[in-house]
């Protein structure tokens, strides 16, 4: 081991180290970052869903010396 002579950091190690609490870990991890990113996407998926009219509070000067083409 390359680490410093730590308590804390032999502590950390020691944790990650063993196969059964670091696989949790790993595994706690990976399920975060997944309900995170679907979250994400299911938020994204709502807004787009979403039943918003295009209607603007007070013409602005864009929109009413706008010309069609």
């Amino acid at each position: 081991m390359n680490f410093p002579d730590e308590p804390t950091i032999r502590i950390i190690y020691w944790f990650i180290d063993t196969a059964g609490i670091g696989s949790i870990i790993v595994g706690l991890i990976t399920v975060g970052i997944l309900t995170a990113v679907g979250l994400t996407l299911n938020w994204i998926r709502r807004g787009a869903l979403a039943d918003e009219s295009e209607v603007y509070t007070h013409p602005t000067p864009a929109l009413t010396h706008h010309q069609p083409d």
